[in-house]
Order: structure tokens, then C-alpha cells, then sequence
């Protein structure tokens, strides 16, 4: 029997070849990278950002463990730490865009701009936008641009025409989507919603009750369910579940501790009450979760 082997994490430096911050490759070298010690088939976790562009063809790719569909024309955002992999498809045509967030943020256009796009919140919206076909054309000419800047030699000048490019890229696809309405109305709690998923990525592992998170926002746990109803049209008690899960499905998949060890850090004292709150929520006892995605 072949050992099994935890997912990976992948740095944007071990990926390829220039070193400021930024990568792009197409489909064709994806695949060839199947034959390097990363597989980007099988599930992996990523320490940086990323865009998959689709110019042709349609599949299947999977993110956090769901799997969305693509198409002609499809833009899949990846955020930092999600686990992601690929559909294997000579078929298709695409560039995968990565990129840190310290290159984004260079210089005062980009100040702030990662915290201000709606693209990578993953909790909150659907990862995937669709293109109609004249903004299909508009986006693949800024992409192949990038890509041939990427490839040219060095100058002076190649890291802030990529640069540039990237951030046009990021607000021409928030412009979309609003412009789509697959964002919810803009609502005034959203300053708030936010401030409460970055308290739940700071404290998921320590407790997962309403109040204590009511708490730290200065506010009532009635007003904290009212902001998630319109958020999310759910109670903040089962947002708080979602984020631990995918939390713990990450623990699972990244790391080589035991189901015992995930637990306590999970803020589970008991391992019996982890395995059943993780069964309850996805149907998998955690050491079957695990196993249902090792590589073999």
C-alpha cells in the first residue's frame, strides 16, 4: 500500500520563475507542472491569491472542497489559504493568474485596494463571475498583455506594467459584478459584517458563541443575528458553524495532526464532541473526511 500524503501548501515562490510577487501561467504549463513535485490536480492550499481565466472550454474546478462549474469566459477567484485543485483538461484555455497581496498593495493606487474588493470574500459571494462576450474580449486582450510582459526579458519597467494591469484587471471584474447585482445591495451593516468575519479569523479556534463575538463588537446578540439575516438570510450561530468547518476541513487537509490534536485546537476539549460536531455539519467523521481526499 502506497503511504498517504497531507495536501500541500504551495507558495507563490516555488511556483515559477520571477520573484516580485506576481505569476502567470497558461493551461499548457498547469498540466506540465503535474510532472514536478506539486500536483495541481489533487487539493492543495495556496499562500497567495489567484485568478483562474477561462477562454475556452468548460469544466468543473474546485474550491474549499465544493466544486463550481465553468465556462467561456468564467473568472474564478482563489483567496489566500483556500484549498483549491484543478480539472485536468487539455481542452481547455486559460490562464491562472497568482499574486501576493504586499504586490498588490504597492504604491498609493493600490493602498488598501484587497480590503475594499468584494472578489475574494469567499464566506460571502459565489467565487465565480461569468463575462458577456465584449467583456470576454476586453479582459483577454489585458490578460494576454500581462502575459507577454510576464515572459519578456526584464526591465525597469515590466513589475509596474503588471502591476497596473492587475489592479484594472481586479476593478473591471468588481465593476461587473455589482453591475450584476451578484452582490446584495450594499447594506448598512456591511462595515460591521465585515469587522465580524475578521474577529471570526481571529478567534474561530477559541469560541464559537454568538455572544462572545457580540461582545467584542460592542454590540447586542440580538443586532449581531440582524446584521447575518440580511447578510447571509441565516443566524449568526450558523455562520459561526460554516467558518469552523471549513476551518477544521483545512486542518484536515493541510496538516499532518491528528484528529485528537485538531480538536483541542479547534477549542474542543473532548475529541468524542469534536468528531460528532463535525459529523453533524458534514456528514464525514473527520478521519473519513480525511481520507475521502488523500493522495494514494
Amino acid at each position: 500500500m502506497k503511504e498517504k500524503k497531507e495536501i500541500p501548501s504551495v507558495d507563490l515562490v516555488q511556483v515559477h520563475k520571477k520573484d516580485f510577487g506576481f505569476q502567470i501561467v497558461s493551461n499548457r504549463e498547469v498540466l506540465l507542472e503535474a510532472d514536478l513535485n506539486h500536483n495541481p490536480f489533487r487539493p492543495h492550499r495556496i499562500r497567495y491569491y489567484a485568478i483562474l481565466f477561462i477562454l475556452e472550454g468548460e469544466g468543473l474546478h474546485t474550491v474549499d472542497f465544493k466544486t463550481y462549474p465553468y465556462r467561456k469566459g468564467s473568472i474564478i477567484f482563489i483567496s489566500k489559504e483556500q484549498v483549491h485543485a484543478f480539472e485536468k483538461s487539455w481542452e481547455r484555455k486559460a490562464y491562472f493568474l497568482l499574486f501576493t497581496e504586499e504586490f498588490l498593495e504597492k504604491g498609493s493606487l493600490g493602498s488598501n485596494l484587497m480590503q475594499q474588493l468584494s472578489l475574494y470574500n469567499y464566506h460571502l459571494y459565489s467565487p465565480v463571475i461569468n463575462l458577456k462576450k465584449d467583456q470576454l474580449a476586453v479582459f483577454s486582450t489585458l490578460v494576454k498583455r500581462i502575459k507577454e510582459e510576464f515572459d519578456a526579458p526584464d526591465d525597469l519597467l515590466t513589475e509596474e506594467i503588471i502591476h497596473s494591469s492587475l489592479k484594472i484587471f481586479l476593478c473591471m471584474a468588481e465593476r461587473i459584478r455589482k453591475e450584476n447585482r451578484q452582490l446584495s445591495p450594499r447594506s448598512k451593516y456591511h462595515d460591521e459584517f465585515k469587522r465580524f468575519q475578521k474577529l471570526l479569523a481571529q478567534h474561530i479556534c477559541e469560541s464559537r458563541q454568538v455572544k462572545f463575538y457580540a461582545d467584542q463588537l460592542l454590540i447586542s446578540t440580538k443586532k449581531l443575528n440582524r446584521i447575518t439575516q440580511e447578510m447571509l438570510d441565516q443566524p449568526a450561530k450558523n455562520y459561526i458553524n460554516d467558518f469552523l468547518i471549513i476551518e477544521i476541513k483545512r486542518l484536515l487537509m493541510n496538516t499532518s495532526l491528528t484528529v485528537k490534536e485538531i480538536a483541542h485546537r479547534s477549542g474542543f476539549e473532548e475529541t468524542t464532541n469534536f468528531v460528532k460536531y463535525f459529523k453533524k455539519y458534514t456528514g464525514f467523521k473527520p478521519s473519513a473526511f480525511r481520507d475521502s481526499y488523500s493522495l494514494v
